[in-house]
């Protein structure tokens, strides 16, 4: 099966090209599409097409911005433009960047159709050739390794048979029949990586590693699938390696942020265990980093701890509440020594505790900070200086952790919000998009650059602390000024689409329906103007 990913901003445009692909016969699937290149990068890389129909001009990052990002995270991905642009310079830009076919609109479905299938037979062609290397024993082991990726990329996106599944496990020599799978998420973060070294390390640490399999699904993520007879085991072993890693990358990546996923049972419920992983990666990173966490534990965590009083006590909670920093010590240990003491013996109560006075930490400082400290500002900052799983490791590490935790807390009361982790980050970005969101060419990946970090990290950061996704800030920002423009002015559509940073009035009219429920000429007709 050929999985096809459309990417186009004029909607009429984007269904004519999806009934093309829902209409030809054979091995085609439609298994997504984007009006923009940004939005379509987060989800081609949790949908991993093996055939990109992109257009050239497009908001927020354009289709050769996009196949750039694309191609270094899936080198595989076969390209067609389907553009309105015939011009030299764009036929030759996209012929430097590897693209297999190249249309002009309005593209006809029997050319259509043509193009797909050509790229289709050069995906089989190519999966022939490396078949054939493996029979002729040429470069056996980097073959094996190639392959060995792409079997892990088929478990954990899913929609391969299983019988296929394991047809290729036994052509690999691979062993995975096994009662347990636990997959697992990991995020490089730094703001210029070096993703060679990065990838050159973790395959020397998992090259002997015959229970485990991993893939890069990013250029600054991987996914980890662990398989085994005891399920306690297999967390242990995903916690080893991530140790491992964090010691092996202490130079080139100092802060990996992790999460761990539910345990699996059979072959066909890994995709679903990988995906609430990476979900919850995307959530965590950035306000949690360098933290490593278990799916399951939040789950626990959010109905037992974050919600009620944790395994402190409401009563210590209040106390902390209003303690001094001196005070710390002595309520910690009233805890420590009292008959419920036993309960931290446990690792994962440990962790527990530390969670809950992360949670206790945030509270304090947001409370007491000047100007309206942000609780996720306040987060990041904790996160970044505390590893509380690592601290959880011991009782003594736990109880040290703690006390630092708390007495951190207390005596960031009084600090301004702008020296909390990433709100002067924010700031800087908010400021330059004010600026510049008349400028079409604004993206995310511009704005993480002016403040210095990577597209996304920034992007995670933005949307956690702002609370929205940095696409809607930059489209409320556009839109709030387009009603304004509707309101005082005369001014035709075309123009103020241009005056706001949209190129396409068409597509200006589409978003500005999407946000506010009604056209512009709707609006200004409302506005009496």
């Amino acid at each position: 099966m050929y999985q096809i990913f459309v990417v186009e901003d004029e909607l009429l445009i984007r269904e004519s090209i999806r009934h093309t692909i829902e209409g030809m016969k054979g091995p085609y699937a439609f298994c997504g599409e984007a009006s923009d290149g940004e939005m379509a990068l987060s989800m081609m890389q949790d949908l991993m097409p093996d055939i990109l129909l992109t257009d050239i001009r497009m908001p927020f990052l354009d289709g050769f911005g996009l196949i750039s990002h694309a191609r270094a995270m899936m080198p595989w991905l076969k390209i067609a433009i389907i553009s309105g642009y015939g011009e030299f310079e764009y036929a030759q830009k996209a012929i430097t960047l590897g693209v297999d076919q190249y249309l002009l609109k309005p593209v006809r479905p029997a050319d259509l159709t043509k193009a797909i299938e050509e790229m289709a037979e050069r995906i089989e062609k190519e999966r022939n050739a490396t078949g054939t290397a493996r029979q002729d024993g040429f470069d056996q082991g980097e073959v094996n390794r190639v392959m060995t990726l792409q079997f892990t990329r088929e478990l954990l996106f899913g929609g391969t048979d299983t019988g296929e599944l394991l047809e290729q496990a036994r052509s690999l020599n691979l062993d995975i029949v096994r009662p347990h799978y636990l997959t697992a998420v990991c995020s490089f973060d730094q703001q210029n990586p070096d993703t060679g070294r990065i990838r050159n390390i973790v395959q020397q640490v998992m090259k002997n590693e015959t229970d485990m399999l991993y893939v890069f699904t990013a250029a600054d993520q991987m996914a980890l699938l662990v398989c085994g007879n005891d399920e306690e085991a297999l967390n242990e072993r995903v916690y080893w390696l991530m140790n491992i890693l964090r010691h092996e990358l202490r130079e080139v990546c100092p802060v990996i942020t992790a999460v761990v996923g539910n345990c699996a049972h059979r072959l066909g419920e890994i995709s679903e265990t990988y995906k609430a992983a990476a979900s919850l990666l995307r959530q965590v990173d950035g306000v949690s980093p360098g933290q490593i966490i278990n799916i399951g534990d939040t789950a626990q965590i959010t109905e037992n701890i974050v919600t009620s009083s944790g395994p402190f006590g409401e009563e210590f909670g209040q106390k902390i509440m209003q303690a001094k920093a001196a005070e710390i010590p002595a309520l910690l240990d009233e805890v420590m020594e009292s008959p419920e003491c036993g309960q931290f013996e446990s690792m994962l109560m440990r962790y527990y505790g530390l969670i809950y006075l992360m949670k206790i930490a945030v509270q304090i400082i947001v409370r007491n900070g000047r100007g309206g400290t942000d609780a996720k500002d306040a987060a990041a900052q904790l996160s970044s200086q505390y590893d509380i799983f690592v601290a959880s490791g011991k009782k003594d590490t736990f109880r040290k952790t703690a006390e630092e935790l708390l007495t951190a807390a207390i005596n960031a009361r009084q600090e301004a919000p702008a020296e909390m982790k990433y709100s002067h980050v924010i700031s800087r970005a908010e400021k330059y998009v004010k600026e510049n969101f008349r400028d079409p060419n604004i993206s995310l990946i511009s704005v993480a650059q002016h403040v210095g970090m990577s597209a996304a990290h920034f992007s995670t950061v933005f949307s956690q602390t702002t609370g929205r996704p940095f696409i809607h800030y930059l489209t409320g920002m556009r839109i709030e000024q387009a009603k304004e423009l509707l309101k005082t002015t005369n001014m035709k559509l075309a123009d103020i689409a241009m005056e706001i940073g949209y190129n396409e009035p068409n597509y200006f009219s589409h978003v500005f329906r999407k946000t506010t429920g009604m056209t512009p000429k709707e609006y200004r007709t409302k506005e009496g103007v």
